[in-house]
């Protein structure tokens, strides 16, 4: 082996050695959560702690079904972010298929104002939100989760605007010619093109819909409607005697694998789709 050889391997050796022990810091939290889970109240008393306890309990996945009502905060949960899901698909596609494909006046003058409202804190907008549902009496229901999110988001816009943009025009023009219209065009040519960016926004819109706190706590008064995120606050909002910590673990890891599911399967299409959104102005 030469010295440049040499010197390759070496730094090689050197960036997986930091890739993976970044990676197992990010990972430790999780390894801790998951032993926990995996414990009874005994083996959570033990000294020193053990990250693998024996013997398993994974019996443990059952009783939190049996002590909290999680079906109904997952079935909540659920709901917002299918409406909320196909709601942005739909205004974000065509959004970013009229800032993007259709030549007209004030185009770019309206992609500037739509990707101005990206910098708005939702802190800023949370009063006057709450104000108009309360009038609107949409407060106690799950309308005022889903309705924000169902009219489409800056962001999703903006994806989905400069996947668009990486998509020759001359598709366009022949259907146009051909005599398609442009609803035609949009459903029938270039949304079948879409998949990768359709997956990064459903992704993200998941993301944002399971993980949100503030908006169910300001918004929702009945618990029978306590999304998976006000039902795991509920639970830490006990008495500390009343918390059996094993069962909390184990509540929040089911509360993150839907998340985790969606991206293992769709992943290659969310890097995809990130990749795109960036080769054209």
């Amino acid at each position: 082996m030469n010295r440049t050889q040499h010197k390759g391997f070496g730094y090689l050796f050197i960036t997986y050695a930091v890739v993976i022990l970044v990676s197992l810091l990010f990972f430790s939290p999780f390894v801790y959560l998951l032993s926990t889970a995996l414990k009874d109240e005994v083996q959570l008393l033990m000294q020193p702690r053990v990250f693998f306890p024996l013997p398993m309990h994974f019996e443990n996945f059952v009783k939190v079904f049996q002590q909290y009502d999680i079906v109904r905060y997952f079935s909540n949960t659920i709901t917002v972010a299918i409406f909320s899901i196909l709601g942005n698909l739909i205004v974000s596609t065509l959004a970013g298929y009229a800032l993007s494909r259709i030549e007209y006046r004030g185009r770019e003058v309206i992609f500037i104002l739509t990707l101005s409202c990206m910098f708005i804190p939702l802190f800023l907008i949370i009063i006057p939100r709450f104000l108009i549902f309360k009038k609107l009496g949409m407060i106690g229901t799950l309308l005022p989760l889903i309705i924000p999110s169902a009219f489409g988001s800056p962001f999703s816009i903006f994806l989905m605007r400069q996947f668009l943009r990486g998509i020759p025009m001359d598709l366009s023009e022949a259907a146009r010619i051909d005599g398609c219209s442009e609803f035609g065009i949009y459903g029938r040519i270039i949304m079948p093109l879409c998949k990768p960016v359709i997956a990064t926004i459903i992704i993200f819109t998941a993301q944002w819909r399971w993980n949100d706190f503030i908006e169910p706590l300001i918004y929702l008064q009945n618990e029978k409607l306590y999304t998976i995120t006000m039902g795991l606050y509920t639970v830490l909002g006990l008495s500390a005697e009343d918390i059996t910590t094993n069962l909390v673990m184990t509540f929040v890891i089911l509360s993150i694998l839907p998340i985790i599911i969606i991206f293992v399967f769709a992943q290659k299409l969310f890097i995809e789709g990130v990749a795109h959104t960036g080769l054209k102005g």
